[in-house]
C-alpha cells in the first residue's frame, strides 16, 4: 500500500469511510494510538509531520488521517494556523518513515497547478470519490440489506429512492433507521412510516406543486419545512435553482440533447436531470420563463421588505 494517500470528492461520508478502511487495513490491529486524526485547519504542518514521524505506541504500524487538507485545492479557506507549505512539500518528496498518511480533501477539483498537488500525484496515490449513480445507490442499498439479512421489496426500494434521493449520507442515515425498525423484510409501509423525506426531494415536490397550481398543498408543505427550521430565503433560492434547472433541461431537450450530455454540460447529477426531464414535459418554455421572473421579483421583496418572510413566501405561492 502507498504510504502517501489523498482522497478527494464532495461526499464527505464516503471519503471518511474510505480513509477509515485504508487506515485499518494498514494498521491491522488499530487502537487509539495507532490511528491518529488531525484537523488541517487547526494543526500546523510541523505538528502533522512530527506525528507522522513519531513511532507507534504498542503497535507495529501507524496511520495519520489529515482532515480537510485544503492546500491541495485552489479554495481560499480560513484556517487557525498558517501552514509552511514548503516544509510539507519537502516531507512528501523525501518521506522516509513507515507511517501511512491520508489527506482528506473535500473538493471534486484539485489544483493541478500547485507544486504540492503535482508532487502528491507523483509520490503517492490520489483517489477521487465520485457521487454514486442511481443504479449504484440501489445496488448499495440491496447489499447493505442483504448483509443485515433483511429483504427489501422492489416497491419499497422505489419509494425509498423517491423520498430520500440518492445522496449517500441521506441514504445511509435513513437505511440505518429502517434496519433498526424492521425484522426480516422492508415493505412499502415500513418506508412510509419510518423514512424522512430529504430537503432536496421536498424542494422538488414544492416546485412541482407551485408549477402545477396546487397552491394550498404548496403552502402546507412550506409550513412543514419552516417548522423543520428551514429558512424561507434558503428555500426560495433552492426553488429558483430547481426552476432554472427545469428551464435549462427544457431548452436542451428541445435541441435534441440527451440526459447524460445535459448533466455534464450543466454540471449536475444525472439523477436530477432525469427527474427534471420527466417533469418538464408538463410545462411550456414560456411558462417556465414567467415563473422565473416572479421568483426574481419575490427575491427582491425578501431583501427590501420588512414584512415577515414566511408571509411573503405564502403570498408568492398564491400569486405565481
Amino acid at each position: 500500500m502507498e504510504r502517501l494517500q489523498l482522497i478527494h470528492g464532495s461526499n464527505t461520508m464516503r471519503i471518511s469511510e474510505k480513509a477509515k478502511t485504508l487506515a485499518q487495513s494498514y494498521v491491522k490491529e488499530p487502537d487509539a494510538f495507532s490511528i491518529v486524526t488531525l484537523n488541517y485547519k487547526e494543526t500546523p504542518v510541523e505538528a502533522i509531520i512530527e506525528e507522522a514521524q513519531t513511532l507507534p505506541f504498542l503497535s507495529d504500524a501507524k496511520a495519520v488521517i489529515v482532515e480537510d487538507a485544503f492546500s491541495f485545492t485552489g479554495a481560499k479557506v480560513r484556517s487557525e494556523v498558517e501552514h509552511n507549505i514548503d516544509l510539507l512539500v519537502e516531507y512528501i518528496n523525501n518521506k522516509n518513515d513507515d507511517t501511512l498518511i491520508i489527506f482528506k480533501v473535500y473538493s471534486e477539483q484539485l489544483d493541478n497547478r500547485k507544486k504540492i498537488t503535482k508532487l502528491m500525484k507523483s509520490k503517492g496515490k490520489v483517489t477521487e470519490i465520485s457521487e454514486m449513480t442511481e443504479q449504484e445507490v440501489r445496488s448499495h442499498i440491496r447489499s447493505v440489506a442483504e448483509k443485515a439479512e433483511v429483504d427489501m421489496a422492489p416497491e419499497a426500494l422505489d419509494l425509498f429512492i423517491q423520498l430520500v434521493g440518492i445522496k449517500y449520507d441521506h441514504v445511509t442515515n435513513e437505511l440505518e433507521k429502517l434496519l433498526l425498525y424492521v425484522e426480516d423484510t422492508i415493505t412499502r409501509e415500513d418506508v412510509e412510516e419510518i423514512v424522512s423525506v430529504s430537503l432536496e426531494q421536498n424542494i422538488f415536490k414544492l416546485t412541482d406543486l407551485i408549477l402545477s397550481g396546487r397552491k394550498a398543498e404548496a403552502v402546507r408543505l412550506l409550513r412543514v419545512l419552516i417548522l423543520q427550521n428551514e429558512e424561507p430565503m434558503q428555500l426560495l433560492h433552492l426553488i429558483i435553482s430547481q426552476l432554472r434547472l427545469l428551464y435549462q433541461v427544457k431548452l436542451m431537450q428541445g435541441e435534441g440533447y440527451q440526459g447524460d450530455f445535459i448533466a455534464k454540460s450543466l454540471k449536475v447529477h444525472p439523477y436530477r436531470v432525469k427527474l427534471a426531464a420527466r417533469e418538464v414535459r408538463k410545462y411550456r418554455q414560456k411558462e417556465l420563463e414567467q415563473k422565473m421572473v416572479k421568483c426574481r421579483d419575490i427575491d427582491y421583496k425578501f431583501k427590501s421588505s420588512y414584512l415577515d418572510r414566511q408571509s411573503l413566501f405564502e403570498l408568492f405561492i398564491m400569486e405565481i
